[in-house]
Formats: C-alpha cells, structure tokens, sequence
C-alpha cells in the first residue's frame, strides 16, 4: 500500500514540473501591473500619438460681419406742388442727423423699425421744375434729382368788412401774434406715429360746402394778398368739428386772426389744425382719439362766415388735406419697391 502512494506521489510531482516548464517568465519582462509595464505602455501612446495630426481645441475665429452699403429710396421722383415725397434710408445710423433740403428748409431723419425716414414736403408756392436732392452723412453721400410738377390753383376775391380787416390783418400786434404762433409750433415733431389708420374728414358724414379750396390765391378787399394754404369748409354755426386722427392737443386757444384755434400733433412732424372755431371741447396737453369731438364750427378771427378752416401740415409746410383723407403716411413703400 505504500508502494502504491509513493508511485502516485511520484507521477503527480512529475506532472507539475512538467507543465511549469511550459509558462516560463523571463526575468527581464515586466510584471503584469508594474511600474516597468506603465512606463512602456506610456512610451508606446506617446509614439503612436506624435504620429497622429494635432487637434487645435481653440476657439474658432468669428467671420468678419459684412459692412453693408447705405441705402437711399425715394417714395416718388416727381412731385406735385401741396404734396410731399418720403425718403427712406437704411444700413446706417441717422440718429440727429439733418440736412438743408432743395427748398432751403431743415430736415431730420426719423427711425422706425430699422429704417430712417424724412418727409420732403413742397409749398404752394414752389416753382415747378428739377431739383437736387442730396446730404452727406460722414462718408456717405447722396444726390438725386426730383421733378416738381405744376399744379393750377384757383384765385379768388374776397371781400372783408373794413371792422374786421382793422381788428385782424391790418393790426400789427395781431399779427405778430400769429407769426410769432406759427412759427413756435410749426415745427414740432414728435418722434413717433401718434396716429392710427387713415385721416378721416373733421366734419364726419356733414355734407359741407367747399368755399375756398387750398392753394388758392387770395386777394382781401384791402389789396393784400395770400396763398390760402387750407381748406374752407363752410357748415352751421355749432356744427361738431372731429379730430381727423388720433394725436395730442399742443395748442387750444383763442388767436385774433384765426379766432379758437386748435392744433394736433399726430407725429413726425404731421399736424392738423383748425381755426375759427365757435367752441374749444379740449385743452392743450389732451390726447385724442380719431373721431373724437374737439369743437364747433364757428366764424370767430378773419372770418366772414360759419366754416372751418381746416389744414394739415408735413414738416412745417401746409400740404393739401383733402389729398390725406383716407389715406395715412406711407412707410411700406420701401418694401413695395424692393420686391
């Protein structure tokens, strides 16, 4: 039995010696896990990574914005005498900047909605013919030619009691207080539209008598003469008298030539106003709806009847109101023309 042991003892020691001779490990390869084995793996990354391209992780530089050429549009070429034409510009800042139209008058730019916009208006007395229309902006220059066509107004004798001719257009002192009147308030310009939709008649649905139309030129009984820069529009005596677009009262008082006068500024630089009015229902500083009541027709000032004295100014100078009705400012010519 001992014998036997032995000789099993003797084959299994044989067989370990054996299979230990198979997985020798050299003394000089390094131990799984060891220091020797991370600092080649280290050199062998490092290796295979020089071989590769190198990645820049750094913020990429911006594209240049593209600088963007002004851009001037005319609402028209040609314009009639008691109109007016629109000037849009954009890709540049007009903040405060004005300039001398073809005229002679002062103009400002206006923005809105990224677009800047001038109104060039034309007196009733301007010559018709061609003219330059241009203004520098720093680097930027522009120079167009705009025709003035003609236009026939009538002319009309009007025949005034010597009494009220004394009292209003041949007192000095009366007449100072108008020009003095206009010219404070002819130039107000709100920057902002204070009106909303189309300009609507002042004397709502009344069927009215047009006695003087504007652009006449007038002659009073006493030799002196004017261009009638409004319409007259002849009604009874308290007939209600409506703002012909939503704006704020800047003037409601009483003058001696243009009797109750009220003014509304309905923005950038578009006014209405009405003269020889019998009764004053606002007050200066008031903001008023289009349609709503603001007085009656009177004949208080120069007047030799019931009728209201209406006018609308664009930019300081009297324009045709009846060419407003039912229309508004048109600031969307620009995209029209473009398409």
């Amino acid at each position: 039995m001992k014998n036997a042991r032995k000789t099993i003892f003797a084959l299994i020691l044989s067989a370990i010696i054996i299979t230990s001779s198979g997985c020798e490990i050299s003394p000089s390869a390094p131990t799984i896990g060891s220091d020797a084995e991370l600092s080649q793996s280290s050199s062998s990354i490092s290796e295979e990574s020089s071989s590769l391209p190198e990645t820049d992780f750094s913020e990429p530089e911006a594209e240049p914005e593209p600088i963007l050429t002004p851009t001037v549009l005319l609402s028209s070429k040609e314009v009639q005498r008691g109109s007016y034409l629109t000037v849009a510009v954009q890709n540049i800042d007009l903040y405060g900047c004005s300039f001398t139209d073809f005229l002679g008058y002062e103009r400002e730019f206006r923005g809105k909605d990224g677009i800047w916009y001038c109104f060039i208006p034309i007196k009733t007395a301007a010559e018709a013919g061609e003219y330059t229309l241009s203004f520098t902006f720093g680097d930027f220059s522009y120079s167009e030619t705009v025709t003035v066509t003609e236009r026939d107004f009538p002319t009309q004798y009007l025949t005034v009691s010597p009494s009220t001719l004394e009292e209003t257009l041949e007192d000095a002192a009366v007449r100072a207080a108008f020009d003095e009147f206009f010219q404070k308030y002819r130039y107000k310009n709100t920057g902002a539209a204070l009106w909303n939709g189309e300009f609507v008649l002042p004397l709502g649905d009344y069927k009215y008598k047009e006695t003087t139309a504007y652009g006449t030129f007038r002659t009073f009984s006493n030799g002196a003469t004017e261009w009638h820069n409004a319409t007259d529009m002849a009604a009874p005596g308290g007939t209600p008298v409506y703002a012909t677009n939503s704006g704020r009262i800047i003037f409601a008082e009483y003058l001696g030539l243009t009797g109750n006068t009220i003014i509304i500024d309905h923005g950038y630089g578009i006014m209405s106003w009405h003269y020889h009015l019998r009764r004053l229902d606002v007050s200066t500083g008031d903001m008023v709806e289009k349609g709503e009541l603001i007085g009656e027709v009177g004949t208080t000032g120069l007047s030799t009847g019931n009728h209201l004295h209406f006018g609308i100014t664009v930019g300081g100078i009297f324009v045709d109101p009846m060419a407003m009705m039912g229309t508004e400012p048109d600031f969307d010519f620009w995209m029209v023309k473009e398409e």
